[in-house]
Formats: structure tokens, sequence, C-alpha cells
């Protein structure tokens, strides 16, 4: 068993929003995420399997809105944009992602500008 104190995790600011990263092994890498309002991403696509669930606020993917609770399964390689008026905040699952521990993930999310 692991544990993380979500208060003691490092934040980084990316393109997305500010990515916090609480685990990561070779099977799964779990983020929480605060959207800023205002924010929109161009449709892209990610080369693994992964997943959204939103805990705060709402955001549109595609033409779909989510609201808090509400999951989006998004299957390797699908186009997906978003778009987001107010904070919001999600986490976001990784499955079998190409970094294989959390020091690897922070040293990608560093190399965004602050």
């Amino acid at each position: 068993m692991e544990i993380v104190r979500f208060n003691e995790m490092e934040e980084f600011n990316t393109p997305e929003g500010i990515m916090k990263p609480l685990f990561v092994s070779e099977k799964v890498a779990i983020i929480h995420l605060k959207i800023p309002p205002g924010l929109k991403v161009e449709p892209h696509s990610h080369p693994r399997d992964g997943a959204m669930i939103l805990t705060k606020g709402r955001v549109k993917l595609n033409d779909t809105e989510l609201e808090a609770y509400d999951l989006a399964y998004i299957p390797a390689n699908f186009e997906v944009g978003m778009e987001c008026e107010e904070e919001a905040e999600a986490i976001l699952i990784s499955i079998n992602p190409d970094y294989k521990s959390l020091d690897e993930l922070k040293s990608i999310l560093r190399r965004f500008k602050k």
C-alpha cells in the first residue's frame, strides 16, 4: 500500500492547467488538474488509454459537457479538445503511461515555463 498526501505534492503550471502528479507506476498514473477559467485546449490525442473524472465545475470535451463527478473514458489515439468557462478540477488517470516513475513525470512537467 502507498499513501499520498495531497497537500504535500508538487504542482506544475502546464498549458492544460495546474497539474499535481499524485501517483505513477508502470500500470497507472494519477494526476490532479486545476483547470483555469477560459482555458481552451485544441483537439489532440495521447498514445495510451485514459480517463478524466471531473470533481469540480464544468468542462466541455469535444461537444459534450461534463459536470462534477462525470467520468470520461478516452481511448488511445482518440482526438479530444477541452473548453472551460469556469474554474474546474479533475482527476486524470493514464493507463500504462510512457513515464514509469513520479520523478520521471515531474521532470517532464518541469519543462513547462511557470
